[in-house]
Formats: C-alpha cells, sequence, structure tokens
C-alpha cells in the first residue's frame, strides 16, 4: 500500500457529508477529479480548483479501511500535461476535497494512457461514505479482508518475518521452511537437539560418550569389573600405567576395552628427535678416548675405557731411616718410627722470657705463654702477653656520650682514660652550659677541648665554646662571640683526657 495522500475536505464538501435530517452523516458520490498544474494552498474555503485545466470521469474508487480511500483515475485522451493539485467533485458539482503540492506528482504525454492510483486519507469513518460511480476497473491493495493489489516480499524479508503489507510466494515460503523445525521436535528422541543457556548441548540431549568418565584401577581384574562403564570412558591401569578406553559394552569384556598408545615421557634429548643416539659431547660426558696419568709419587692411570686405579707408594720404616728412595711417600707411622730412633730422650725444652713450662722431651713438655688481664696489664706485669682479649676487656662505653680506657699505665699503675659529650640543642645567646662527664675520672684530668656543631654548613654563626673550671666530674662551657650577627650554633662537642 502507498503512502496515503492527506487532502482537505471543503466546507462545501463537509456540509455535503452532512445528513440534515437525521442529524449524523450522509454518503456522497464521486463523480470527477479536476487537475491544475498550478501551486496552490490547500484550504477548506474554495469552491473550484484554482487553475484547474482539465476533468477526468473515469475514476473509481473504493474504502480500504475506516480513514483510506483507495482511488483510481484513467486517462485515454491524447492530451500532454503535469499535474500538481487535484479536486474531487460530486455529481452534483459541489467542490468535495482538494490537494496540492509544489512538484508535480503525475505527468501525461499525447501517445499514452494515464492511469494511476492514489490512497487518500481522510477522518476516522469518513472513507466508508464516500462511493463512485463507475468502479469497473477498480485495483485496491490488498488487504486480509480486500482483495486488491499487493507487493511480493523479497527472502530476507520473508526471513525477517516484520513486513505486514506484502505477500510471500512458494519459492521464498521453500526458502523460509528449509531450515524450520517444528517446535515439538525440539530437544526429542529423532529431532533436533538444542543449545543451552552456555551455547552446549543440554546435557539431557548428549549421547553417552559425551560424558566420560576417567577410573584408576589397580589392575586389569579391578577394569573388568567396573559395571558402571559407559562407552567413551577411561580406565588407568596402576599395574603397568597404561590407558584403555571401552569401546562397547559389557565393560567386563577384554576385548571391549582398547590400549591407548601415549607418547613416551622424553620426546627429543639434547634437541635430537627420533631414533637419538647420543656421544660424550652431547651430554657434557668426558670422552673415553680422555686418559687419566699418574705423576709425581702418583702411578698408575690410562684411558676412560675401564676402570682405573692411581696408586701412591708408601715408604716403609727403613725406607725413612735409610733417607734414599725418593719414589714414596712418607706416612706419619714411618716418621715416628723414623724420629723415634733418632731424637735424644734425654735433651730438655725450656720456656724463656714470656714462654714458661718446658722439660725432657721424653715427658712431652708444654710451653705456656699466659694472657695479662686488665688488672695484670695496669701494674705492668712482666711475665703476661697482652691479647686482643686483654685489649677487649678494657673498660669503655662506645655511645655519643662515652669513654675509652687506653692500654697506657703510668708508673703507678694508672690507665688513661679519654671522655667525651655530645651536646644536640640550639643555643642562641651567650652563657655557660655544665655537662658531666660520662664516668667520674679516679684521679685526675690532663686536658680537653671543645668545638661547635652546626646542622649545615654555615659561614656566619658565631657562637664559640671554650672549657671554663673542668674537673674530674664535668665541666662547664662557656660560649662567647665576637659580634652581634647570627647569633646561634646547634650543640657542641667537648671531650677529656684524664685518669
Amino acid at each position: 500500500m502507498t503512502t496515503p495522500l492527506d487532502l482537505v475536505i471543503t466546507d462545501a464538501g463537509r456540509a455535503a457529508l452532512i445528513d440534515a435530517g437525521g442529524g449524523g452523516t450522509a454518503a456522497v458520490v464521486i463523480a470527477e477529479v479536476g487537475l491544475t498544474a498550478g501551486v496552490f494552498v490547500a484550504a477548506p474555503t474554495l469552491t473550484a480548483l484554482p487553475g484547474e485545466f482539465k476533468r477526468i470521469d473515469t475514476i473509481t474508487g473504493q474504502a480500504v479501511d475506516a480513514d483510506t480511500l483507495h482511488l483510481m483515475v484513467r486517462d485515454s485522451s491524447d492530451d500532454t500535461y503535469t499535474a500538481r493539485g487535484f479536486a474531487l467533485y460530486l455529481s452534483d458539482g459541489t467542490l468535495f476535497a482538494v490537494y496540492g503540492q509544489a512538484d508535480p506528482f503525475l505527468g501525461k504525454y499525447s501517445a499514452s494512457h494515464f492511469l494511476t492510483a492514489i490512497d487518500l486519507k481522510f477522518a476516522a469513518g469518513e472513507a466508508a461514505l464516500i462511493a463512485f460511480g463507475d468502479t469497473n476497473f477498480l485495483n485496491p491493495p490488498a488487504t486480509e479482508t480486500e482483495k486488491g493489489v499487493a507487493y511480493l516480499a523479497s527472502i530476507a524479508e520473508a526471513l525477517a518475518g516484520a513486513v505486514a503489507d506484502k505477500i510471500i510466494t512458494p519459492a521464498a515460503l521453500a526458502t523460509v521452511l528449509e531450515n524450520f523445525v517444528a517446535t515439538p521436535l525440539l530437544g526429542a528422541v529423532d529431532g533436533v537437539a538444542t543449545l543451552g543457556p552456555d551455547g552446549k548441548l543440554v546435557e539431557a540431549q548428549r549421547p553417552p560418550t559425551d560424558t566420560f568418565q576417567v577410573f584408576v584401577v589397580a589392575n586389569e581384574a579391578a577394569m573388568l569389573a567396573l559395571a558402571g562403564a559407559a562407552p567413551g570412558n577411561f580406565a588407568v591401569r596402576e599395574d603397568n600405567g597404561l590407558v584403555y578406553v571401552l569401546q562397547s559394552l559389557p565393560a567386563a569384556t577384554l576385548a571391549n576395552w582398547v590400549e591407548i598408545s601415549t607418547p613416551a615421557p622424553v620426546s627429543s634429548v639434547n634437541t635430537k628427535v627420533g631414533a637419538v643416539v647420543l656421544n660424550a659431547a652431547d651430554v657434557g660426558a668426558v670422552p673415553t678416548a680422555r686418559t687419566v696419568q699418574g705423576g709425581g709419587l702418583v702411578t698408575g692411570g690410562g684411558n676412560l675405557t675401564a676402570n682405573r686405579t692411581l696408586t701412591v707408594l708408601k715408604a716403609s720404616q727403613d725406607e725413612v731411616a735409610a733417607g734414599v728412595e725418593d719414589g714414596k711417600a712418607v706416612t706419619p707411622l714411618a716418621m715416628a718410627a723414623a724420629l723415634g730412633s733418632k731424637a735424644n730422650g734425654g735433651a730438655t725444652v725450656t720456656g724463656g722470657g714470656l714462654v714458661t713450662g718446658g722439660g725432657a722431651l721424653s715427658t712431652n713438655p708444654v710451653l705456656s705463654v699466659i694472657t695479662a688481664t686488665v688488672e695484670e696489664l695496669a701494674a705492668r706485669a712482666a711475665n703476661r702477653a697482652v691479647s686482643p682479649v686483654t685489649l677487649a676487656n678494657l673498660p669503655k662505653s662506645l655511645t655519643p656520650n662515652g669513654y675509652l680506657t687506653l692500654p697506657f699505665p703510668d708508673e703507678e699503675g694508672r690507665l688513661p682514660i679519654l671522655q667525651w659529650v655530645t651536646y644536640r640543642s640550639p643555643i642562641l645567646a651567650e652563657g655557660a652550659v655544665w655537662v658531666n662527664w660520662p664516668i667520674v675520672f679516679p684521679n685526675a684530668i690532663l686536658f680537653g677541648g671543645a668545638t661547635a656543631w652546626l646542622m649545615a654548613p654555615n659561614n656566619f654563626r658565631d657562637l664559640w665554646p671554650q672549657l671554663a673550671a673542668p674537673t674530674t666530674a664535668g665541666t662547664w662551657v662557656q660560649l662567647q662571640r665576637d659580634d652581634p650577627n647570627d647569633i646561634r650554633i646547634d650543640g657542641f662537642d667537648v671531650f677529656m683526657l684524664g685518669y
């Protein structure tokens, strides 16, 4: 069906539709169609078609639904014309309705016959009130209740099933039905299997081999006893490490089980495949042609085609005592025997200096050097040796505020002590700060010093620390400046040597 044209019913035409006696609507008869080539405004106040050049009375039409009228117009004259608008006239000459547009909607040449079909759109229910005089060549669009003309649907349109105003041919219908499956056959026996939400066959519709199982069995007897096995199931034998698949039932028949040939665990050796023949170089082995030979006191050897023995001959006690054999090794046993026969058992070994002990060689004498204690170091003991242990035992505290005892006693046995103090706090003015030594010097102080500490390099800081009235317990640190600019240090370090 073509797109209907929206006509404008004139005031005179609508008056003709009104049933003056009954107050409802009355049927009218369209008798002629007027044509115009001019452009005009289709208004309900028109009583004549502007620029009308021809009127045709060979028309017919029919209502195809409540608001659509199918109109056919035929002109067999020799006229030539182009039309942009038309008008419908009633049998009494009344201008019933008009339609116009800017572009031509039909054209005719003198050698041609003019026959056109137009669908007109009216208000709901009005199309059924309009009749035509001559209906012998009516060709309306076909509907479910009306005979008429219809378009043929393409195969694509037939497969899509979305077009409602076209008909399908047997050939197109055959193509549509070619892959059609009736609903009762879906998922049914001897029907068509269906897919589940996962895109796979529904499990209930799969053959037994589609859901196979793997059974691990101890031996052949256990495999043949698998009553629940189905064709396609596997059995892994623990006795021989082979895998079998059940071809058909029953599972108790050995011939129904087929051994699966699996590739060897090793598919290549050192990038070689097939019948691999390796040489020593392929696996990093030593070639058999290589030899091992003894040298010096070692004898024996040979190539590596067999086990070889390398030997070191040992000298006897007599050969050691003779001191002539040069191709044998001396063992401790032979050496002891040789020395025992030569050593002077009455000789002695005596310690001297820091070494104490000794005695006759026949008694295995012991010589000793005694390590000095801290007290013996301080006492300047003459027969003791200072060892790392002695130095490590000297009193000390290697901390930011600590001390170190030095291993240099004076004639009275007093050990020097070096102490230090780190003071970390900003100082912004002159004054004196008292600091305590980490330990009290037992005897006296000798000399010390103080220096300023800055968190970062600075050319302008001006505050200098000095020791004032130091004692064995602590000292005053006097802070002074030489100008009023940038008076600040971030702390100071103090050290003192005493004993």
